[in-house]
């Protein structure tokens, strides 16, 4: 299971939840937000690649929107959320079930997309590798492009009474 977060112009690293690590809340408190995504946040480098640069010119433009994961939804985790991530969507303002309105979701399945090309592995340690590989060939115009979607995706989904959209 793999874990990120992105914005319209960066990335943060992938967390690797290794294999047999049941996503419990204090792991995914612990390890997952306090670690990956505070360090994500922190960034200050303006220029570079998407894994490397500041997510936002202003944290306090972010919107931290889960899916309704157990993890994510649990009391402990909307406490930590609360108080360090800007923006943060609490359980229940977001569909838990939305991939369609998710960019990461289309995100995921570019990447899936990228695995695929380099073509089948052997091992764990192969797939991590190909994994890290595509997520950092991942452009900043591709974030833009997937954020900048949004508004019509979810004129889509209006549209279609809360329908799939299927792109």
């Amino acid at each position: 299971m793999v874990w990120a977060m992105m914005s319209y112009r960066g990335l943060s690293e992938l967390h690797i939840i290794p294999r047999g690590q049941t996503v419990t809340v204090e792991y995914y408190v612990e390890e997952v937000l306090k670690q990956t995504a505070s360090s994500a946040m922190e960034r200050t480098t303006q220029n570079g690649p998407p894994t490397s640069v500041k997510l936002l010119p202003r944290m306090s433009e972010a919107i931290f929107q889960q899916d309704g994961a157990p993890a994510h939804n649990a009391a402990r985790t909307q406490e930590w959320c609360r108080g360090n991530l800007p923006g943060f969507w609490k359980k229940g303002v977001w569909p838990g079930n939305s991939p369609d309105l998710s960019p990461i979701e289309n995100l995921w399945a570019i990447v899936q997309d990228e695995l695929d090309k380099m073509g089948p592995v052997t091992n764990e340690t192969a797939l991590v590798r190909n994994l890290q590989k595509a997520w950092s060939s991942i452009s900043a115009e591709t974030l833009n492009n997937l954020m900048c979607g949004m508004p019509e995706r979810m004129r889509e989904c209006v549209r279609l009474g809360g329908g799939c959209i299927g792109k």
